[in-house]
């Protein structure tokens, strides 16, 4: 099981940005961790999802979030979640809404904007 956090400064009383610091995974046995630490928080997340099905989907049984994930955005983080999904010609595109949420793969895209899957990617390099 792979278990992700996100480290933030949870009293920062701005909510600019939370106090955001990295993305963090604990893997494999003997446990392992992984910092996706850029600075950007899309970006982090991006490569955490990348880092999760290259190196680790045939390693991993299960992959789950600490509460950090949840309070992140709760506590104001100026982030929404984008949902993955593949159609069955293999088509990938970004959906936004509660709807999509058992149907794709959780991203963030920055409060306010509605990216593609393409663009996304391209913002992610």
């Amino acid at each position: 099981m792979a278990f992700t956090t996100i480290n933030y400064n949870e009293g920062n009383p701005t909510k600019e940005n939370v106090g955001y610091e990295s993305v963090e995974i604990h893997y494999g046995k003997p446990e392992q961790k992984k910092f996706f630490n850029s600075g950007n928080f899309v970006k982090d997340w991006f490569d955490l999802r990348k880092f999760q099905i290259m190196e680790l989907s045939g390693k991993e049984e299960f992959f789950v979030h600490s509460s950090t994930v949840d309070h992140f955005i709760m506590d104001g983080a100026p982030y929404e979640s984008a949902y993955l999904v593949t159609d069955e010609q293999q088509v990938s595109e970004l959906y936004y809404g509660s709807d999509w949420y058992s149907l794709g793969i959780e991203f963030f895209v920055l409060e306010g904007t509605k990216p593609t899957w393409a663009e996304l990617k391209e913002m992610c390099k």
